[in-house]
């Protein structure tokens, strides 16, 4: 699988750079392989792509090993899915600049969109050479080399920004590009995702057999994918409820759905096989959703359940907090927030690195808001390596998965802790041991996952 992280340094971005190429030849892991850097124009960061066999690696071994991640502020990580790297037709320029361009795009229109970057032709002084979908940050990222910036500009102003289904766009200069790994680990890389043709010449994909069994790699990976409505929330509720619930296959599993409040949007939450079925899931299933106006695909590294005490009180709220955390000591506040001595009426539901707009989320079972605001005082506010934490109440949840599916999903990310001692915990709050009854549903909905209706 393919990962987008972008590194944020705490000082320039110059001498980051000459660290991180400094530190190249040390990043090589079995689970882990940075292929390339970028840096552009006007942005704060530095992206890295990264071939990934397991998806926790990211954070278990390539920002826990990389020393460069001391000069690190903060990150991102994004899934990067069905990526077309285009040859150049013959007689092209020399000595071209590469420009990024990224394209926030109308959901029901991603495929239409791409296919129409795909389609689009040379003008003869700029050249489409790569394009991906990413639901990061942005839609789509596009790639082009082009004579110089006017040429660039005149050719996406002309041609993708006219695109149906095209939103907003944004072109950067890559000023530095930085192998990580020779260049035939390079080729190798491209050969699963080589165009037989230009783009906007036709062909397809050139080496089929290789993109095949690169999107046949499995990873159980766990995906927030937030809908923004582009009306009332309750009308994108209704569309989850009919659309969603009833697409789910063995490869994507839609899980819950939960909204916070004073958000303008529903966290729907996946189990997929690897991001390109969460791609073909967005694409195409997700086409009839007339009330989504964006979506924003966050990967989950290391979930983690944990179970509820048999002495608890009654009529608990689930509440969630989300963390900015010095990059260094992801692991570190996560133990922190693991290992923590719980006041008696709060309790640990959920854990789970982000690594997107926050670092960690931690859902948490509380008899009130002020019990979760003295909660997080006492055990955030003297940790130096957090930077600032957010708490909001879930207005609304709601199962999407069978009570098998969301059992099975339980129980492969329940803490090792918990899977052998549930015996000292309240059954009412796990799948086990109850029929479908009034009373299995109340106790379901405390696991902190969902409740069984709006």
């Amino acid at each position: 699988m393919l990962v987008l992280v972008r590194l944020f340094p705490k000082g320039g971005l110059s001498n980051f750079c000459n660290v991180f190429e400094t530190e190249k030849r040390n990043l090589y892991w079995d689970d882990v392989k940075p292929l390339y850097a970028l840096r552009q124009e006007g942005k704060r960061y530095v992206s890295v792509l990264l071939d990934v066999k397991k998806f926790e690696a990211v954070e278990k071994v390539f920002l826990k090993d990389m020393m460069a991640m001391a000069s690190v502020s903060h990150t991102r990580t994004i899934p990067i899915m069905s990526p077309i790297y285009f040859p150049l037709p013959e007689g092209h320029p020399d000595n071209m600049e590469r420009f990024l361009v990224s394209l926030r795009v109308e959901p029901d229109k991603y495929k239409s969109v791409h296919d129409g970057i795909v389609n689009t032709k040379t003008d003869g002084n700029a050249f489409i050479n790569y394009v991906s979908y990413s639901f990061g940050d942005d839609d789509l990222i596009v790639s082009l080399l082009a004579k110089d910036r006017e040429s660039a500009r005149a050719f996406v102003d002309k041609n993708i920004g006219k695109i149906d289904g095209v939103n907003a766009l944004d072109m950067s200069l890559v000023v530095r590009r930085l192998p990580m790994v020779p260049q035939n680990e390079l080729k190798a890389h491209k050969d699963r995702f080589i165009h037989s043709a230009p783009a906007g010449e036709g062909g397809s994909l050139k080496n089929p057999d290789l993109f095949q069994k690169y999107s046949q790699e499995k990873d159980s990976i766990t995906v927030i994918v937030r809908l923004f409505g582009k009306t009332k929330l309750a009308d994108l509720w209704k569309e989850i409820d009919s659309e969603i619930k009833n697409i789910g296959s063995s490869n994507v599993i839609p899980l819950y759905a939960s909204q916070p409040e004073k958000k303008n949007y529903i966290s729907t939450v996946f189990e997929v096989s690897n991001f390109e079925d969460l791609k073909n899931f967005v694409v195409d299933d997700m086409q009839n959703m007339r009330s989504v106006s964006k979506t924003r695909t966050i990967p989950l590294l290391e979930p983690t359940y944990f179970l509820m005490p048999k002495e608890h009180p009654d009529n608990l709220f689930r509440f969630l907090i989300t963390l900015r955390v010095l990059p260094k000591h992801y692991q570190a506040v996560r133990s922190k927030i693991t290992g923590y001595s719980y006041p008696k009426n709060v309790f640990l539901t959920y854990v789970s690195y982000t690594l997107g707009d926050d670092d960690i989320l931690v859902s948490v079972l509380a008899e009130s808001r002020k019990a979760v605001q003295i909660f997080a005082r006492m055990a955030f506010n003297d940790m130096d390596s957090v930077i600032s934490y957010d708490i909001s109440n879930q207005v609304a949840t709601k199962r999407l998965a069978s009570p098998e599916d969301w059992k099975k999903h339980q129980d492969r990310f329940l803490s090792n802790f918990d899977k052998h001692h549930k015996k000292e915990y309240d059954p009412r709050y796990d799948w086990t041991g109850f029929d479908w009854t009034d009373e299995f549903k109340e106790g379901a909905a405390m696991t902190g996952a969902f409740r069984n209706d709006l």
